[in-house]
C-alpha cells in the first residue's frame, strides 16, 4: 500500500502537465511547436507592456500595420495621451488575456481568449481577440478587442463549437493611432512624428 500513493502521486502530476500540454497545444494547432512556444511568450510579452504601461516595450511587439510608420517617442505619446491615468483611462488597459483557441484571419492568426479590462474606472471580463501576425522572424500584434459589446461571457469559450460572430479588420493601425483626440490630429508623413491636441472634456461614467 505505501508503494501505490507515490505512483498514483506521479500519475496525477503527469495527467495534469499531459492535458496543460495539449490545451496549450491546441490553441495554435498548425504552428509547429518552436512557433506555438514563440508565440505564447511573445503573447504574454504584449499582454504584460499593456498591463503594466510599459508603451516602449509594447511598441517593439505592435506590428508595422499597427504602428503605421509612427516612430516610438510619437508612439509613447500617443498611448499616454490616449489611455491616460491609471485609475481613469480613457481608453480599454488590457489587464489579462487567457488564450483559448485561433483562427486564420488577412495576414495572420486571431487568438481568441478570456480577457480582463479596464476603461473609465469600470472592469470589464469577457472574450477577446488578439492578432497576431509573423514578421521580421518573430510574432507581432495588430491590436486586440472584445469580439462584442456587451461582452460575451467567457464561459461560451467551453463550448467547442463556439465561433465568433465574424472577424475583425486588422489591416489599419491600432486604435490609439486610428482613433485621434481631434480633428488635426496628425502624422508627419517625414518624421513619423505625431502631433496631438487634446481637448478639455468632461468624461460620463457609465450608470450604475
Amino acid at each position: 500500500m505505501k508503494n501505490k500513493l507515490p505512483i498514483t502521486a506521479m500519475t496525477l502530476v503527469l495527467a495534469f502537465f499531459s492535458v496543460h500540454a495539449q490545451n496549450e497545444k491546441e490553441v495554435f494547432p498548425k504552428l509547429p511547436s518552436d512557433q506555438q512556444q514563440s508565440l505564447t511568450r511573445r503573447l504574454s510579452e504584449y499582454v504584460n507592456a499593456y498591463r503594466t504601461r510599459n508603451w516602449k516595450s509594447l511598441y517593439k511587439l505592435v506590428s508595422d500595420t499597427g504602428k503605421n510608420g509612427v516612430n516610438q517617442q510619437a508612439f509613447i505619446a500617443a498611448m499616454k495621451a490616449k489611455h491616460g491615468g491609471k485609475e481613469y483611462s480613457g481608453m480599454p488597459d488590457l489587464l489579462a488575456f487567457t488564450p483559448n483557441r485561433s483562427d486564420e484571419n488577412e495576414d495572420g492568426l486571431d487568438i481568441y481568449g478570456c480577457s480582463k479590462a479596464k476603461r473609465e474606472g469600470e472592469s470589464y471580463t469577457g472574450i477577446a481577440v488578439i492578432h497576431a501576425v509573423h514578421e521580421h522572424d518573430t510574432w507581432t500584434f495588430s491590436g486586440w478587442s472584445f469580439t462584442e459589446f456587451p461582452n460575451e461571457p467567457c464561459s461560451r469559450l467551453s463550448d467547442p463549437a463556439w465561433k465568433p460572430q465574424g472577424q475583425m479588420e486588422w489591416k489599419q493601425p491600432i486604435e490609439e493611432l486610428r482613433n485621434p483626440t481631434a480633428s488635426n490630429d496628425t502624422i508627419d508623413p517625414q518624421t513619423g512624428n505625431l502631433h496631438l491636441t487634446i481637448p478639455l472634456v468632461a468624461m460620463a461614467k457609465p450608470s450604475q
